[in-house]
C-alpha cells in the first residue's frame, strides 16, 4: 500500500478529484491549506503577520495501491505538462507497512 498526498492551489481540486475518480480511487481525505510561495516570503519574509499574502491550497490523500499510485502519478505529469500550470499540483508518496 502507498498513501499518496496531493497539494494544489484550490484552484486544482477539481483537476484532483477527476483523476482520482479516473483512476478508481473511491475513498480520500481532503482539507484546506494555507500555502506560501517563495516571492511571498522573500517579499514579506517567513511569516507575514502584519499582512495576509498566502495562498488558498488544498491537500488530498489516499491510501491506495502501488499500481494505482503509479498510474495516478503518471497523470498528473500529463496533467501538467498539458495545462502548463505556473504552480502545479505537488504530490509525494510513502509506503504503509502497516494499516488496521
Amino acid at each position: 500500500m502507498k498513501l499518496i498526498v496531493l497539494m494544489s492551489m484550490d484552484c486544482n481540486r477539481e483537476a484532483i478529484h477527476k483523476i482520482f475518480e479516473e483512476h478508481g480511487v473511491h475513498m480520500f481525505s481532503e482539507t484546506a491549506i494555507t500555502g506560501h510561495t517563495i516571492s511571498t516570503i522573500k517579499k514579506y519574509g517567513w511569516w507575514p503577520t502584519d499582512r495576509e499574502a498566502s495562498v488558498y491550497s488544498t491537500m488530498c490523500f489516499a491510501l491506495i495501491s502501488k499500481e494505482k499510485a503509479d498510474a495516478i502519478f503518471q497523470a498528473l505529469e500529463e496533467n501538467q505538462r498539458e495545462h502548463q500550470r505556473e504552480h502545479p499540483v505537488r504530490a509525494f508518496q510513502v509506503d504503509v507497512e502497516r494499516m488496521i
